[in-house]
């Protein structure tokens, strides 16, 4: 899963990088040492971390088609505990045509003991059993935005791109009867779910180097055998007081909900997340 990741973030960095080696040229020709304009530039990435309320509801059936044990997981493994990343980038290739990237990772690996039983596609988990639960949760985005608005104190855009959601999920046990003695149960299942995506993005200068970023997403979807909806609203400010690298402190609110019946993955994933975030801000 990561892999996918990795080519996110390098791209990002690919976008930045030829511009950020090179001094930018003020009117009068110099270099200059004010902030890069996070409105008027080339474009900035925002690289960070979040700590934020979970919920996670997963439900794989079985072969039979009747519905398997919906799992609250972050209650069953403390999602507290999980690793959370995300990244948001904007390359302005002309002052009204943008690119943007997103790309946030979401994993964790807990055991808990089951105080009831718990069908996992065919398997089923007996109460008592101690089970290990590993969640990987990574979401890719590439969009397209238009800016209507491109001032230089405030720009909105509107987008359209690929938001590309991808859950791998894990219940594991070693079990033990009298007919098969000790045996492991449960496994992976993976959820692959493209959801096309809309949406609207604002920037607007509060101060010299004070900036609000607000962006809301959505869309919903029913064809062949996915059925689901996501939403994104995030607000931001940042405060750049260096010439490329700032600091912001955001609240952002993520929701996924995907029915699938596909081979590896029949079943359901409700997944929500909201809280605080900060970050890196680089400007190029």
């Amino acid at each position: 899963m990561m892999r996918r990741g990795s080519v996110v973030v390098a791209a990002a960095i690919s976008i930045a990088s030829p511009v950020m080696l090179t001094p930018v040229a003020q009117a009068d020709g110099s270099s200059g040492t004010a902030p890069i304009d996070l409105i008027t530039g080339r474009g900035f990435v925002w690289v960070g971390t979040f700590a934020n309320s979970t919920a996670l509801d997963i439900r794989l059936d079985p072969s039979t088609n009747l519905p398997g044990t919906e799992i609250d997981w972050d209650q069953r493994f403390d999602l507290q505990n999980s690793k959370r990343f995300r990244m948001d980038a904007v390359w302005r290739f002309s002052p009204k045509h943008h690119l943007r990237l997103l790309y946030t990772d979401y994993s964790q690996t807990d055991r808990t003991t089951l105080d009831t039983e718990v069908q996992w596609g065919d398997d089923i988990f007996p109460v008592n059993a101690q089970v290990t639960g590993t969640l990987g949760f990574e979401v890719i985005e590439a969009a397209y935005e238009y800016a209507f608005v491109a001032s230089e104190r405030a720009e909105v855009a509107g987008s359209i791109g690929l938001h590309y959601t991808t859950l791998e999920a894990r219940l594991a046990a070693t079990v033990t009867s009298p007919t098969t003695g000790a045996r492991t149960i449960g496994g992976p299942r993976s959820v692959e779910a493209p959801l096309p995506v809309v949406g609207v993005r604002g920037m607007w200068r509060l101060g010299e180097k004070v900036y609000l970023d607000a962006q809301a997403q959505y869309f919903s979807l029913a064809i062949d055998d996915i059925k689901g909806s996501l939403y994104n609203y995030r607000a931001a400010l940042v405060w750049q007081p260096t010439r490329r690298v700032g600091v912001g402190l955001g609240y952002d609110a993520f929701g996924v909900d995907v029915d699938l019946r596909q081979d590896d993955f029949r079943g359901k994933v409700d997944w929500v997340y909201r809280g605080p975030q900060a970050f890196v801000s680089v400007a190029f």
